[in-house]
C-alpha cells in the first residue's frame, strides 16, 4: 500500500509506524559540521538568546546512526515538536524550562540523564560541550510510545502544485539576519531544485555529506514571549502558541506569503495561503525558521 509520509509528504510504499524522534541540536560555529542532520524530515531554527540560534531536527522517515552535536532544551520546544506526540532528545536544561516541557508538551521527554549510559555517544575528537550525540533506535527502544505523528504541514502532490508555485513571486535567496554568526542565508540551486543554506560565516555544512538543502522553507515570524518569569533576560522566546502571525514559504525558486496560527503547544500550526485556503509545501525536507518579528528578512 502506497502513502505519504506525514511529516514531508513523500510518498513511500511502507507505512512509518513509529513515533518521530526530536533532537536539539548546536548551532554555534564549533558545532559544526553537523551529523545525521540531511536525514531530518523537519528542522525548526529557534533563536535563543541576542545572536544565537539553536536546532530541533525531527526524524521519522529516516533514522541516522547518530544526530548532533546535542544541546540544551527551551520553552518553545513544547509548541513547536509538541504537536508530533513523539520523543525529544537534549542534554537537559535548567529545572524550570524541564518542568515545563514535562508538563505543557505531550512529549517523551528523554534527556541525557533520564536515559541508561550509553544512549548518547560521546565524541572525543569534538570539543565540549559539543561533544554529545543521541542514538535515535535507542531512543526508540526507551519508550512506550508507538504511534506516528501526524501530518505536520499540507503538501501538493507535486512542485507544480504548491502554493508558492501557482501563486509566488520569484526569489533567488532569503537571508534571516538572526545577527553575529547565527545569521542565515538560504540560496536557491535551479540543477537540484532545492534550497542551499550558508551561516554567515560558512557554507552550513554536514558530515560526510555536503551542504544543507532543503525542498521548502518558511520564515515564520512571532512576537517575543515574555511570560516566563524565571526566563533571563538574555534568554529569547517567541511566542508561537495561543497566537498568530505571518510567515513566508520558499519552494521551488518562488516565495508566497501567508498566515500562522496556532491553539495549545500540543495543537498543530494551520498555514493559510494568501487566497485563505490551506499553503501547500512540495513534498520533502523543511526547513523553519522562527524568528521575531523585527528580526530582519531580505529576500532577492
Amino acid at each position: 500500500m502506497v502513502g505519504r509520509a506525514p511529516l514531508t509528504g513523500v510518498l513511500v510504499k511502507d507505512a512509518l509506524e513509529r513515533p518521530a524522534v526530536t533532537v536539539k541540536i548546536s548551532n554555534t560555529p564549533d558545532a559544526h559540521p553537523h551529523r545525521g542532520l540531511a536525514e531530518a524530515d523537519l528542522v525548526f531554527v529557534e533563536p535563543i538568546t541576542g545572536a544565537t540560534t539553536r536546532l530541533a531536527a525531527v526524524f521519522h522517515s529516516k533514522l541516522p546512526a547518530q544526530v548532533g552535536p546535542v544541546r540544551s532544551l527551551r520553552p518553545m520546544d513544547a509548541a513547536l515538536i509538541g504537536p508530533t506526540k513523539g520523543i525529544i532528545a537534549s542534554t537537559m536544561a535548567d529545572r524550570w524550562v524541564l518542568d515545563y516541557l514535562d508538563k505543557a508538551a505531550d512529549l517523551a521527554n528523554l534527556g541525557s540523564l533520564r536515559v541508561p549510559r550509553g544512549t548518547y555517544a560521546l565524541d572525543d575528537g569534538r570539543r565540549a560541550p559539543n561533544h554529545v550525540f543521541a542514538r535515535p533506535a535507542k531512543l526508540l527502544a526507551l519508550t512506550d510510545r508507538t504511534e506516528p505523528p501526524a501530518p505536520y504541514f499540507s503538501y501538493a502532490a507535486d512542485l507544480a502544485g504548491s502554493t508558492a508555485q501557482v501563486g509566488g513571486a520569484n526569489a533567488r535567496s532569503v537571508t534571516v539576519a538572526y545577527g553575529g554568526t547565527s545569521t542565515a542565508t538560504w540560496t536557491y540551486d535551479a540543477r537540484s531544485r532545492r534550497w542551499l543554506r550558508g551561516e554567515k560565516w560558512s557554507r552550513h555544512l554536514i558530515e560526510n555529506g555536503g551542504q544543507v538543502a532543503a525542498d521548502n522553507v518558511i520564515v515564520l515570524t512571532a512576537a517575543r514571549d515574555t511570560s516566563f518569569a524565571r526566563a533571563k533576560p538574555s534568554m529569547t522566546i517567541l511566542d508561537v502558541f495561543d497566537a498568530s502571525g505571518p510567515l513566508k514559504v520558499f519552494t521551488g525558486g518562488k516565495t508566497a506569503t501567508g498566515h500562522w496560527t496556532k491553539a495549545g503547544p500540543n495543537d498543530p500550526f494551520t498555514f493559510t495561503a494568501p487566497d485563505g485556503g490551506p499553503l501547500l509545501l512540495t513534498p520533502g525536507m523543511t526547513w523553519i525558521e522562527c524568528a521575531l518579528t523585527n528580526t530582519p528578512v531580505t529576500v532577492t
